[in-house]
Parts: C-alpha cells; structure tokens; sequence
C-alpha cells in the first residue's frame, strides 16, 4: 500500500474542480459570444432596412421633385415600390409652407401596406406659379 500511495502524489495533473470550473469559465464566456453575435445580427438587419426605407423615401422625393407624382396640399397619397426584392409602401403628403412658392414633402415609408410607417424624411420642392 505505501508504494500505491507514493505513486499517486507523484503524478501531476488537474483535480475535477479545476477542470469543472475551466468548463465553467469557458461556458459562461461563449454565452456572452453568442448573446453578442446575436444582438449584432439583429442590429445588421435593422440598419439594412432603414437604410433601403431612406432610399425609397428619397426615391419618392425624387419622384415629387420631378413631377412624376401630383401630390396636392393636405393631400396624402400611397405608393407601393419594389426595391431589392422587396414590396415598400409609402405615403407622401404636402403641406404648404410661410414662403408661398415652397411646399413641405413628408414621406413615410412601411414594409407592410397598413404600417407602422416609420419615421419621416422631410423635403421641400419650389413651385412656380
């Protein structure tokens, strides 16, 4: 017996509870990982759809500016667009504003055709009368 003893206080190693908690350090540190990569993924495809929003809303200011689309004043008018494979749905108003040959443009953009429609990019075109 005092031989087997002496044998095992030689022998180098981890104990179990080193090794659990290392599992346990690693765990806890890959969830953190996981959780970031996910809110990252999450805010990617956020600004993917406001950036393709803005370029509809500026499309349909482009649209007004050019006249390619009447929009009269307190009047709000619906658009339906595809860009990138995907259907958006627009609403532009007018409004008048203190200088009488200028005309407030308000568009909002939605993915779905009864909204929410987010927040509005705001232009002005000149009229001449």
């Amino acid at each position: 017996m005092t031989k087997r003893s002496h044998q095992y206080k030689n022998q180098t190693g981890f104990t179990l509870i080193e090794v659990l908690l290392a599992l346990a350090v690693i765990s806890i540190a890959l969830t953190a990982l996981l959780k970031s990569s996910a809110q990252n993924i999450v805010n990617t495809q956020r600004i993917k759809e406001k950036t393709i929003s803005h370029w509809v809303a500026m499309q349909g200011v482009a649209m007004v500016q050019l006249g390619l689309l009447q929009v009269n004043t307190s009047q709000e008018v619906t658009q339906v667009t595809t860009m990138l494979g995907q259907r958006w749905y627009w609403r532009v108003g007018a409004n008048s504003t203190p200088i009488k040959s200028m005309q407030q443009i308000t568009i909002t953009v939605s993915q779905n055709q009864a909204g929410p429609f987010g927040s509005p990019l705001v232009a002005f075109r000149y009229q001449q009368k």
